[in-house]
């Protein structure tokens, strides 16, 4: 009984110490608050953003972009050609080669803005070929190239640099002969803006060894001097196109009679391989027998639909024109003259369209203005093609008006449809018989309505061939404000 009663009473003060307990703990939960950490920038610490470019090996217009940004939740490139993207580290292809500003803009998980920025130099390196016996031109399909050597296989090279040179320079792409049959190893290196070079290398095989023949003349009275420019010619065979010959190096000939005559000279290399090259040589005077035609001189035609008023004046003629009175025809010029070669090399050298515009803007004819053409961007180009006759001395002429100063004016008179403008780049006379630059006709105290605000050029030359080709450009004009307008554009035939 009595341990009985000892263990009661230990359980009622368990009990009692129990709820006693309980007690307190419910009085301090009643006043507890749970503890939030702070949030934001609390000790204002900047994020920073960073980033690494790299050219892809495999292809070097594109960009490996690694970004080493603390704290970066979002990300806004701007790869400096009008493309962005909100990718981490992308991956961009440019359509183009260059010199491009790259940004990036992250913002961290607090709002803040952090930005970087760089430039990228992405580079194309490309070329092909075309082989006409032991001569090669090559075309540079490059692009993002701030300098480049071309190292032709034979111990010759040539170097071009962007500072100094444009693509239209003759070393961009060159023309190489050679003076065995190879096969030559030939490769580009170029340098992008970054400073890095990266090279392509081709075989060059196929090549036939070839004379080149060319030559010069001068002419006094009935006396024709020639003078060989001939590469690789061991002998030399003259047709003087009078029924003489000779096989001189450097021959002298005295015609009977003045007139036009077609010499032939024709080399032979040490292989026994052969070619010729004929020119027009006019002797003692030349009589013309047909006026010289410039189509739409006065680039008044076809008001009936303006836009056809340029097309005499167009290296690729519409095939159908609105005749004012005829309605739509043919075009008279599509038949005559379809450059596409050089209009395709103008368009990818410059912009995207060689034609010249038809403007309101002519000269006055007794006090009323006449329509014109106009160049008002680099690309463009006015072109015709006419027939005329070796010997004869024509005059050229155009009246002009530029719209500021120092938009200057070139006129060639071309002896053949060129396909580049490589070479009158190099020498404006390499393919011309004649080339005169207008630098005078900018008036900045333009007359009164009415007035003639245009200046006339003139000029003489002496036809070369049996056809030239009118070509003018203004390589400065780049828009509106610095356009130069043409009209009256005609040649003048002695006797006609």
């Amino acid at each position: 009984m009595m341990i009985y009663n000892i263990i009661k009473k230990h359980t009622k003060s368990i009990i009692a110490l129990f709820v006693l307990s309980l007690g307190v703990v419910s009085c301090y939960d009643d006043g507890y608050e749970p503890f939030e950490p702070p949030t934001g920038n609390v000790n204002n610490i900047q994020p920073s953003t960073e980033f690494t470019t790299s050219l892809d090996a495999s292809n070097q217009l594109t960009v490996i972009f690694r970004s080493y940004s603390t704290d970066a939740t979002a990300y806004l490139w701007n790869f400096g050609d009008g493309n962005t993207s909100t990718d981490a580290n992308p991956n961009y292809t440019y359509a183009q080669g260059g010199l491009y500003d790259v940004k990036l803009t992250t913002t961290s998980s607090d709002g803040l803005v952090a930005k970087d920025s760089t430039q990228v130099g992405p580079v194309s390196v490309a070329y092909d070929y075309s082989v006409v016996d032991s001569e090669v031109s090559f075309n540079n399909m490059s692009s993002g190239v701030k300098s480049l050597t071309w190292d032709f296989g034979d111990g010759n090279s040539v170097s071009w640099n962007s500072e100094q040179d444009t693509a239209q320079d003759p070393d961009y792409s060159p023309t190489h002969i050679y003076s065995d049959v190879g096969p030559y190893e030939v490769t580009l290196t170029v340098v992008n803006f970054a400073g890095d070079d990266y090279s392509v290398t081709k075989e060059i095989d196929g090549l036939v060894l070839s004379t080149v023949p060319d030559f010069t003349f001068s002419v006094s009275g009935l006396e024709a001097t020639f003078t060989d420019a001939s590469l690789l010619a061991e002998s030399h065979s003259w047709d003087f196109g009078d029924g003489n010959t000779s096989t001189e190096v450097n021959p002298v000939h005295t015609y009977a009679t003045g007139g036009t005559y077609e010499v032939v000279l024709t080399t032979t290399n040490a292989a026994g391989v052969s070619k010729s090259k004929s020119q027009f040589v006019p002797v003692g005077g030349v009589v013309p027998t047909f006026k010289a035609i410039v189509q739409n001189a006065t680039c008044d035609d076809h008001q009936k639909n303006t836009s056809d008023n340029a097309d005499a004046w167009d290296m690729t003629p519409n095939a159908e024109i609105e005749d004012d009175v005829l309605g739509v025809i043919p075009s008279p010029y599509r038949a005559v003259w379809n450059n596409t070669a050089l209009n395709g090399y103008i368009d990818t050298a410059y912009c995207t369209s060689e034609q010249p515009g038809s403007s309101s803007d002519g000269n006055y004819v007794n006090g009323v203005k006449t329509r014109g053409v106009k160049i008002s961007q680099p690309c463009r180009r006015l072109y015709q093609r006419l027939k005329v006759e070796p010997g004869v001395e024509y005059t050229f002429t155009i009246d002009s008006r530029s719209e500021a100063a120092g938009v200057n004016s070139e006129v060639f008179i071309l002896n053949n449809e060129i396909s580049t403008e490589a070479g009158i780049d190099a020498d404006p006379m390499s393919e011309s018989d004649a080339y005169y630059e207008i630098t005078n006709d900018f008036n900045p105290d333009k007359p009164s309505a009415g007035n003639d605000t245009f200046t006339t050029s003139t000029f003489t030359f002496k036809a070369s061939g049996d056809f030239i080709v009118i070509y003018v450009r203004a390589l400065n004009a780049v828009d509106d404000a610095h356009e130069v307008f043409y009209d009256n554009i005609d040649i003048i035939t002695p006797g006609f």
